[in-house]
């Protein structure tokens, strides 16, 4: 019995490797570059900003919700 997704990772691993001549340095080399590629193109896209919006609409549901009813207290 074959999984299409183990063999597609099988496959895609292969192709890495040959890619790269079957040596781990360079393969662990380009992986490391590739991830700091990828983390400063995530840090550089969306930065975070502060909702402009009206009143308390940058206020979640929830917390509103905290400030106008007060949970009860059993005694």
């Amino acid at each position: 019995m074959t999984n299409p997704i183990i063999d597609e990772v099988r496959e895609a691993r292969a192709a890495l490797a040959a890619e790269h001549g079957y040596d781990r340095q360079r393969i662990y080399e380009w992986a490391r570059d590739a991830h700091a590629a990828r983390q400063k193109a995530t840090r550089n896209a969306s930065p975070n900003k502060t909702l402009e919006t009206t009143g308390g609409a940058s206020v979640s549901p929830v917390t509103r919700k905290r400030r106008v009813r007060p949970a009860r207290v059993s005694a």
